[in-house]
């Protein structure tokens, strides 16, 4: 329901480093549906925008390298694997990840317990505010650790006690 109080949107623009791949053409769109009709209150509109495989790649490196931790981006990455349709150890999407963690500037590779411990907490804070009931009871923090890690590994970065953020050579 419409309250006509404000709230925030949260954009973030790099712009340290170059595109991987071609920008493609893209709709956003909103899920706001109108009540009675169950159409869209807001028209999709174009907009360049990262290809899907670099946009996930992306993803992938904040969950594996953002200096705090962020549970949106896990939750994210569980979604496109099970509803979106894409295939996290895709070679394309492993090697745009691994070329994506070895800019510089990055944070190191970081699932340690702690880092884990701390997902955990922003479950219910961070998430319920803003998911539908259906979609928080879907997402599995352990799956998506799971899926993050499996793309690590593919990705070809070290892990363990003294995780790196450089790609093996």
């Amino acid at each position: 329901m419409l309250t006509g109080s404000g709230g925030v949107l949260l954009v973030e623009v790099g712009l340290r480093e170059p595109l991987l791949q071609p920008a493609v053409l893209g709709l956003a769109s909103t899920v706001l549906l109108d009540p009675v009709s169950g159409e869209r209150l807001v028209p999709a509109i174009p907009v360049l925008c990262l290809s899907r495989t670099e946009a996930y790649a992306e993803k992938f490196r904040a969950a594996l390298t953002r200096r705090e931790a962020a549970i949106r981006d896990f939750f994210d990455i569980a979604v496109a694997v099970r509803e979106g349709g894409i295939d996290p150890l895709d070679p394309e999407l492993t090697r745009l990840v691994g070329l994506k963690l070895a800019v510089p500037g990055n944070g190191p590779v970081n699932l340690s317990e702690e880092r884990l411990r701390e997902l955990t907490r922003q479950l219910e804070p961070q998430l319920e505010p803003v998911l539908r009931v259906r979609d928080l009871e879907k997402f599995d923090l352990g799956e998506a650790i799971e899926i993050v890690r499996a793309v690590a590994e593919a990705a070809r970065v070290e892990r363990g006690p003294g995780v790196s953020g450089e790609p093996r050579r």
